[in-house]
């Protein structure tokens, strides 16, 4: 089975989507469409019938929240059904007051067990549905700790979210880490989606996720909140 990205292009070249129980690494520099990717996702999840847990470490639950409605009008009626959940390492740590029933707080990226085991109580509280999460993002997690004890966090989690039946998106900033960090991470993970800026143009390429069309770099383009795939890749080449 495969869980669609919600980027139309990028599903075909992936032959469908990411394998679901994978853990997929979405690698790329600010401002290029990572978040893009990572709330497509999200809300394809939603409309596949998945529920929806983000792990936000840069941003606050509240500010995702409205990002996601701008998206999608039925966004509001998936959260009072219950179906999104955030668990929110940010608004703590720089002592943002919020409250919300469908939102856990942890006080500080370095408390990983807190995040770990909150997770883990989301997912077994609806035990027998699909979930995707999307965790956004380990760069802050490797910038308040060390890379080695979120290499360590991350291997005990992904085996965690495999057998609990849910499909993961884990974002990493390009630029902001040594490579054999970076190389430490996707030995985690079961695919990665990697972004880069070459030039004026933009550009995508796909490791493992299973069979793919083509793992070449394809050119895409950002049009306000979608990304779109005008690279050619069915002969293997970027047009």
């Amino acid at each position: 089975m495969l869980a669609k990205t919600g980027i139309d292009r990028l599903d075909e070249l992936l032959k469908g989507g990411i394998p679901v129980k994978s853990n997929v690494l979405v690698y790329a520099p600010p401002f290029i469409g990572r978040e893009i990717i990572l709330k497509r996702f999200a809300l394809s999840g939603l409309e596949e019938g998945n529920d929806i847990l983000f792990v936000l470490t840069d941003k606050s639950f509240a500010d995702m929240r409205e990002e996601m409605k701008k998206l999608d009008e039925k966004y509001e009626k998936y959260e009072e059904e219950g179906r999104v959940r955030y668990i929110d390492v940010y608004s703590t740590s720089v002592e943002l007051k919020e409250e919300s029933k469908w939102a856990v707080f942890v006080d500080s990226p370095i408390n990983r067990e807190r995040i770990a085991s909150s997770i883990i109580q989301i997912l077994k509280e609806k035990q027998g549905s699909s979930h995707r999460i999307i965790f956004d993002s380990i760069s802050t997690l490797i910038v308040y700790s060390d890379a080695k004890a979120v290499f360590r966090f991350l291997q005990v989690l992904s085996g965690i979210c495999k057998r609990m039946n849910a499909t993961s998106m884990f974002s990493m900033t390009r630029g902001m880490h040594e490579e054999i960090e970076v190389q430490t991470i996707k030995h985690l993970m079961d695919g990665v989606i990697e972004l880069r800026e070459e030039g004026a143009r933009f550009q995508l390429r796909v490791q493992g996720c299973g069979e793919v069309i083509s793992r070449h770099w394809i050119d895409y383009v950002l049009e306000g909140e979608e990304l779109r795939l005008t690279g050619a890749f069915r002969m293997g080449r970027v047009a």
